[in-house]
């Protein structure tokens, strides 16, 4: 339990409280965007396998945290994206992985750079598919 509250803090807490933090920066910027990193992983509806117990459950709480945090600062003119990088072929995602590093942050930097407001709360894949909760 105690490496739990350790991966809630990192994966879901830390991204809220920076979220916090900057907010009222980004607030003075033309683009008032946040962006999550989170997983498939995740996603409610696609846990089919099980596992991963503290990694997707933390990340399950960082999709649900950002959907709230879009939803509140839609009426200052704020957008959250929730992205998933894809499984990519990282000491993490391990050798398997389907994608390389750089076709994930392309597939992510093009999201953030043509950002429109109805994909603000969503949770989106690399390559723009959305994905269910």
């Amino acid at each position: 339990y105690q490496m739990w509250q350790q991966t809630l803090l990192i994966n879901t807490l830390a991204p809220v409280k920076m979220a916090e933090a900057f907010v009222s920066q980004l607030e003075l910027g033309d683009k008032k965007l946040l962006v999550s990193i989170t997983s498939q992983m995740g996603s409610i509806a696609d846990n089919t396998s099980g596992g991963s117990i503290l990694y997707r459950s933390s990340k399950a709480a960082l999709n649900a945290a950002m959907k709230s945090v879009s939803l509140d600062l839609k009426a200052r003119g704020f957008g959250v994206l929730v992205l998933h990088p894809g499984w990519v072929r990282t000491d993490m995602g391990g050798p398997q992985g389907l994608i390389d590093a750089k076709q994930s942050v392309t597939g992510m930097r093009n999201i953030i750079e043509n950002f429109s407001a109805e994909q603000s709360g969503q949770f989106i894949k690399y390559d723009g598919s959305l994905l269910p909760w």
